[in-house]
């Protein structure tokens, strides 16, 4: 896994979120439109402004493995860029003259989640808020004509893609060391982590969703296409991977095609 780029990546991204500047101009929705984009947006605000520790205890649990090494850190510099997000939804919230979030059911059934099984599991539910916020984002930046929305939407969509393919790229490592059997399964549960996810988001946020003229299905259908994006990504890499390791044990000295037969590949 290339660290370095992604420590690069999150150490400039940071700052230029900390630096972005908003419109001065003053919130013109309806009423019933901002105060829903407002309860929905600081929803997510909390959602971003975690401390990353339990994140951060998986990381240093595999710190030691030569093919990530940097990750820690990549990890570190992650959680500042989910804070730095954290902050420009604040600004937005109170644009909005909306109320920040100290707690709230769907974030607190999202934690739990989390804590579910293991530390890596974690990051599976980690990354389903990254596709779920990917779609979110898109959206505000679509369909919402407030100016300091749209700003931030569309600068956090541009980060989470981002998040997206750093997250492929850690799981891309993890997924080579399991038999294709394991990788079935592992696809498997993260499709029905996302496919729970996006239930719940589209029904906690459907009043914003309404003020932009979208139904919760079409907000579960959008989710769906963003997910079977990301996993035909992780997949090709995958195959990619399993094809150049075949060749690589084909043009061995000594490589014999029948006794490999009944060897199993690593990947699928």
């Amino acid at each position: 896994m290339n660290t370095q780029k992604w420590i690069q990546h999150f150490e400039t991204n940071t700052r230029l979120n900390h630096e972005l500047k908003l419109p001065d101009t003053a919130c013109a929705l309806p009423e019933a439109a901002r105060d829903a984009l407002a309860r929905s947006i600081a929803i997510f605000q909390l959602g971003e402004s975690g401390g990353g520790t339990r994140l951060r205890r998986y990381t240093r649990s595999i710190a030691s493995l030569e093919r990530l090494k940097g990750y820690e850190r990549a990890v570190d510099l992650f959680v500042a860029e989910e804070q730095s997000h954290a902050a420009l939804l604040a600004r937005t919230v109170v644009h909005l003259r909306g109320t920040l979030l100290k707690k709230q059911w769907s974030n607190s059934v999202f934690r739990w989640m989390r804590n579910l099984v293991n530390l890596e599991f974690n990051i599976q539910v980690l990354l389903t808020a990254e596709l779920i916020a990917e779609v979110y984002f898109g959206l505000l930046s679509l369909r919402c004509s407030d100016p300091v929305v749209q700003t931030v939407a569309r600068k956090l969509l541009r980060d989470e893609m981002g998040h997206l393919s750093f997250q492929r790229d850690f799981l891309f490592e993890r997924l080579i060391t399991l038999t294709p059997a394991m990788q079935r399964v592992w696809r498997w549960q993260f499709r029905a982590i996302h496919m729970a996810t996006a239930w719940v988001v589209s029904w906690d946020h459907r009043d914003c969703l309404r003020s932009l003229d979208v139904t919760p299905a079409a907000f579960r259908g959008r989710a769906a296409r963003c997910w079977e994006s990301f996993q035909s990504r992780l997949e090709r890499r995958l195959q990619e991977h399993e094809t150049h390791a075949r060749q690589s044990a084909e043009s061995t000295p000594g490589y014999s095609r029948s006794s490999n037969a009944t060897m199993q590949s690593p990947v699928s």
